[in-house]
């Protein structure tokens, strides 16, 4: 007869000592069980209770306060609580003034109006007779007054550098700032504006107007730029045709500053960016006149010249008379020499192009020095650092590039008249 296959003992069977190690193994392996039940039970009660802990809790503010779309008479502070709430809100400048407080949601947005210029005004969030926030903001300055902002980029990573970086340009103490773009790495998404935007610059944005910029990482397929248009309040005075506070401009004392979402194609950057961009610095009466977009048209970093700005909007900024254009996407700091018509020009009567880009995430490589574009002027990738720019009068302006160990690693001035050229 053919033999059958051996077939499992049975614990009965098996030796004491064989017993104790089956018993042993079914033991721990019940613990394992336990630990395991235990373990997902504690997550599920702790996904319960971050849940609902909100709502158990007294409302604060989780985001912000941000100031926005400040002017001579004007001031929006924007922030975001813990759950939404009634309408016990309200915002207190001084003893006499109080503003109402529009709520959507979680989101809360303020517009303080009858201020004066150049003046700094201490405000409280109230939440009925609870303080949620109390700092100050300054109006802007009128038109011929000295004045200062900073300007950075490629950021958003939440880096110890970004970090570090966000406490030195505190203590320069700006009148505003201007972002270029790549605030939240790496597809601008809602949920990372805590840790990547708001809790770095707290100090920062509560009291210095913040302008933003639309970088490549802001643009996401499924997210397009839904959540940076839902943080920011920006003014919808930018080219017909186009989505609404993706391109805008601002005036700043003696300065005109235009912002420009460079993820635009270029046939809308064609037909309908630089038309308006033309108009609105042809209209300008200011003595300085700037622009902020993401991809640089001259730069010597690692990512190329971007060709479609080269094409549509630098004929633009060399007719209407720019003096700075502010851009970012390679992660360092450049400065090319006044340029016309790709070249440097002379007597500096040119445009200057200003690359910030190293404001957080990881430093980029240069060109090699033997391929790097003559107009260069300046070139710094070994630090993060952040520009710092003085306008001093309508005639003068220094432009400091600051590391975030307070080195000084560019310094530059623009003169407005030729006088001061050889």
């Amino acid at each position: 007869m053919p033999e059958t296959p051996d077939q499992p003992e049975n614990a009965e069977t098996l030796p004491d000592d064989e017993r104790d190690d089956e018993a042993r193994f079914r033991a721990k392996r019940i613990r394992a069980r336990r630990v395991l039940l235990g373990a997902l039970l504690f997550i599920l009660i702790a996904l319960g209770l971050y849940g609902i802990l909100p709502w158990l809790l007294p409302a604060s503010i989780h985001e912000g306060p941000m100031v926005q779309m400040a002017g001579e008479h004007e001031v929006t502070l924007v922030w975001y609580l813990t759950r939404p709430i009634g309408d016990e809100l309200s915002v207190h400048i001084g003893d006499k003034q109080v503003y109402p407080v529009e709520n959507s949601g979680r989101r809360c947005r303020a517009i303080l109006t009858g201020l004066e210029p150049g003046e700094t005004y201490p405000y409280t969030i109230m939440l009925g007779r609870r303080t949620l926030a109390h700092d100050e903001f300054r109006t802007n300055q009128l038109t011929g007054e000295p004045f200062n902002f900073i300007v950075f980029g490629d950021s958003g990573k939440a880096t110890r550098e970004q970090y570090m970086l966000a406490a030195r340009m505190n203590a320069a103490d700006p009148d505003f700032m201007l972002h270029v773009g790549d605030l939240i790495y790496s597809n601008g998404a809602r949920r990372h504006f805590k840790n990547r935007f708001f809790t770095p610059y707290r100090e920062l944005i509560r009291r210095v107007n913040f302008w933003p910029c639309i970088g490549n990482h802001e643009v996401d397929e499924e997210l397009k730029v839904e959540a940076y248009l839902e943080v920011f309040d920006l003014p919808e005075n930018g080219p017909a045709g186009q989505p609404a506070e993706r391109h805008y401009w601002f005036d700043y004392a003696s300065a005109r500053i235009a912002v420009i979402d460079s993820e635009t194609d270029e046939a809308a950057l064609s037909d309908h960016v630089a038309p308006w961009l033309r108009e609105v610095f042809s209209e300008a009466d200011t003595p300085w006149k700037f622009v902020v977009l993401h991809r640089p048209p001259y730069t010597a970093g690692a990512h190329a010249p971007c060709e479609k700005i080269q094409n549509t909007l630098v004929p633009v900024f060399e007719s209407t008379g720019i003096d700075i254009v502010f851009s970012g996407h390679d992660h360092m700091y450049e400065r090319m020499m006044p340029i016309r018509g790709g070249k440097p020009a002379e007597n500096g009567d040119g445009v200057t192009y200003v690359i910030s880009g190293a404001g957080g995430a990881l430093l980029y490589q240069p060109l090699p020095p033997e391929q790097r574009p003559a107009y260069l002027a300046a070139l710094h990738n070994e630090i993060h650092s952040f520009t710092s720019v003085s306008v001093v009068s309508d005639d003068e302006l220094i432009l400091t590039q600051i590391a975030l160990n307070g080195e000084i690693l560019d310094r530059w001035t623009l003169y407005k008249t030729p006088k001061h050229y050889p």
